[in-house]
């Protein structure tokens, strides 16, 4: 494939970081399309997901990780970066239209329950500022959308520009917390590790990270009296993880400046940050599924089970390996395999006749960053969710997103109809091999799982592509366990109008 790339293009690629075998890559995916996730079945409790069958059981490995945790190295990783502009879609929806009374029933609930949210106070000293008037007398009024403006608007709280991480989500007596302080306060309970230090990383778009970082000091300062050593981190995306853009016939496409046009590579890029993080454990949750504190105890208990479960099986794999570095006997590698179909839920496809090929199919296998995911049953939610999915030489667990799933094939819409669990992002990830040693996690991505979507750039339609999903093809030849978790752990903050209901009350 020729490229007529110049001078001015190959200083751009330079800047970003970009080499010209990634521009390659990239064009031969426009070009010949990304192939379509294999399924085999849902991942359910008959087969894939495990069940702990009596709270004992997940005493027995909150009990396990207790009694580790303090001498290890703990992260808390939270994707941080987006902002908060689709929250509060509804209501840039009628500030922009020519209705003067909210229409849409949820807004008109939003007004009629406009004291439970948590940020209301800082709002009517906003509205008192900005028109002399406190909420109920502009209600009064008729004022919405003057509510809204200050609400959303840079010159009022801004929460329109935002991440949601610093938006008030839950009020208590003394006061509201932010979504960034909930994600503190629970992991107090769970992620406090070696040297008693917690550590918390988010990733940040570049032009909130200042925002970040000033109320992360404000955050360190309250919690000061609290025997925990707590540190904040942000990254942002690394601009080498940027995807350039096509025309519609799959060529490079160019501005009226005629400069190459590139595009964020999406959520997937996030595995460059997370492949930065040097631990023994990393507790993984989305930046809007936080609970109140009379809601914190089911997280705070499942996280500690789920990081038991994880080490129960880190040590199994470390032992299995320690015997095949000396030489298993063929009892040993029947439990091995035993382990990887029954544990691990993988299905060796190729066919393996020696000695010496079943040792080394087990040290590939096990030679894998390793994660447990907790899944909570579908109740129709939008997301991925786990399935057992085909590769060229195996079949594994997997987080399948319905993007990456041919809905033309009948075969994959049963599949789907047939799906009983749902991924929240509620996971506890180990990244280092049985040496100690910490994997590169850019090894273990399917690049092909990628993303084509069209968009359009000053009104001239174009095709960009998304790198494979963090949870998804990015963690695609991980070890992954599914372990079904309880719904009250999933407590997602989407809209504004969620901050109403009870759970966040």
């Amino acid at each position: 494939m020729h490229l007529n790339f110049d001078g001015k293009d190959l200083k751009l690629l330079k800047s970003k970081g970009i080499k010209i075998e990634e521009i390659l890559r990239q064009l031969n995916l426009f070009r010949n399309g990304v192939p379509p996730i294999n399924i085999v079945e849902p991942a359910t409790v008959a087969n894939g997901v495990v069940k702990l069958i009596s709270s004992n059981e997940l005493q027995h490995y909150v009990q396990i990780y207790n009694n580790i945790r303090k001498s290890k190295v703990i992260y808390k990783f939270t994707p941080a970066s987006g902002a908060a502009t689709r929250m509060f879609k509804k209501l840039f929806s009628f500030v922009n239209s020519d209705a003067t009374d909210p229409l849409d029933d949820e807004v008109r609930m939003l007004f009629a329950d406009i004291k439970k949210l948590a940020f209301y106070d800082d709002l009517d000293s906003v509205c008192k500022r900005m028109y002399k008037k406190d909420i109920q007398e502009m209600i009064s009024k008729g004022m919405y959308k003057e509510i809204i403006q200050a609400m959303l608007e840079p010159g009022g709280l801004g929460y329109g520009h935002l991440p949601k991480a610093l938006i008030k989500f839950h009020k208590y007596t003394d006061r509201s917390r932010t979504a960034m302080e909930e994600h503190l306060v629970e992991s107090m309970r769970y992620a406090v590790g070696k040297d008693d230090s917690l550590e918390l990383h988010f990733t940040v778009s570049p032009e909130h990270r200042e925002l970040f970082e000033d109320h992360a000091k404000r955050l360190v300062r309250l919690y000061s009296d609290y025997e925990v050593d707590i540190h904040f981190s942000f990254s942002i995306q690394d601009p080498s993880t940027d995807t350039i853009a096509v025309t519609p016939d799959n060529e490079p496409f160019r501005t009226d400046e005629g400069e190459l046009l590139f595009r964020p590579g999406g959520h997937g890029t996030l595995i460059y940050n997370l492949n930065n993080l040097e631990a023994d454990f990393i507790f993984v949750k989305n930046i809007d599924n936080v609970a109140p504190d009379r809601l914190k105890p089911d997280t705070e208990l499942w996280f500690q089970g789920l990081a038991g479960y994880l080490y129960t099986l880190k040590s199994k794999i470390d032992a299995y390996m320690d015997l095949i570095e000396i030489g298993p006997t063929e009892k040993d590698l029947e439990d091995i395999y035993s382990f990887i179909h029954n544990v691990l839920s993988i299905r060796i496809k190729k066919k393996i006749e020696t000695i010496e090929e079943k040792i080394d199919t087990a040290r590939n296998i096990f030679s894998r960053p390793l994660r447990v995911a907790g899944v909570v049953k579908n109740l129709g939610q939008e997301g991925g969710g786990p399935f057992l999915v085909e590769y060229d030489d195996f079949v594994s667990p997997q987080i399948v997103e319905k993007a990456q799933i041919d809905l033309n094939n009948p075969h994959n819409m049963a599949m789907l109809k047939n799906s009983t669990h749902f991924n929240p992002t509620f996971m506890v990830l180990s990244v280092r091999d049985h040496m100690g040693k910490k994997f590169d996690l850019l090894n273990y991505v399917d690049e092909k799982a990628s993303f084509i979507t069209t968009k359009t750039y000053q009104g001239r339609p174009l095709k960009a592509l998304e790198r494979p999903g963090l949870w998804n093809g990015a963690m695609a030849f991980w070890n992954t366990v599914f372990v079904e978790v309880p719904l009250t752990v999933f407590n997602p903050v989407k809209t504004v109008f969620d901050l109403l209901k009870p759970n966040h009350q």
